[in-house]
């Protein structure tokens, strides 16, 4: 076989290798249990306990918001009426926090001094965890905006140093955490993206909402290997 057709037939081979490696992990089911719905929404400025509190099964957040997750801050706060309907004449310019002007991007500048969403969000829920015999569970984040520390069964699973960043994802080893076959509770501290923080922008015809999208914006599961 001379050089050039050997050469075509290892790119043709590893192709072919490559192609069914890819078919072969596609089929391979995902074992996810998805962990949005409902939750609670409560401001940190507002709610005094901490995360080792929140993150406890049986915590009373019946004051709370509820939120849809995926969802924001200023979304949940809308749909249960706190805030009115901002496509609805010039509702949005009332909202608390809310900057349009021209003295540049509101999604590049400072929180106003009295805005609500310099403050802290908690997002809470409740689930029952599947029983296993699997040694290793994660926790994954497929989106959230921007900072967050996260709390699992009264453990702090992840810092807001690490979990950073609108567009990125996060998975975190839980087992040592997590009560498989029983109830948990997940609390998750969100915080609004700051100045220089690459966030979800919006342009000036269509303006930021005042929390600048602070929430849990993408979705949320569990996933178990050994």
């Amino acid at each position: 076989m001379s050089p050039l057709r050997a050469f075509h037939f290892s790119v043709s081979l590893l192709t072919a290798l490559l192609l069914f490696a890819s078919f072969a992990h596609a089929q391979v089911p995902a074992s996810r249990q998805y962990l949005g719905g409902t939750w609670h929404m409560q401001s940190s400025c507002q709610e005094s306990a901490k995360g080792d509190q929140i993150s406890t099964v049986g915590f009373d957040a019946s004051k709370w918001h509820e939120a849809e997750i995926p969802g924001t801050v200023v979304g949940a706060l809308v749909t249960d009426k706190t805030l009115p309907d901002p496509n609805f004449g010039t509702n949005l310019k009332q909202f608390p926090g809310f900057v349009m002007d021209n003295r540049g991007v509101f999604a590049t500048r400072d929180m106003p001094e009295n805005s609500p969403y310099r403050c802290s969000f908690w997002f809470r829920t409740e689930f029952t965890a599947p029983k296993s015999s699997k040694s290793a569970a994660w926790l994954h984040f497929l989106g959230v905006n921007y900072r967050a520390n996260v709390w699992l069964n009264g453990k702090k699973v992840a810092d807001r140093a690490d979990v950073a960043g609108a567009y990125r994802e996060f998975e975190f080893r839980v087992e040592g955490a997590l009560k498989k076959g029983a109830s948990n509770a997940l609390a998750v501290e969100i915080f609004a993206p700051e100045k220089w923080d690459l966030g979800i922008t919006w342009v000036d015809w269509n303006p930021t909402p005042p929390d600048k999208d602070m929430g849990i914006w993408r979705e949320v599961f569990l996933s178990e290997s050994g």
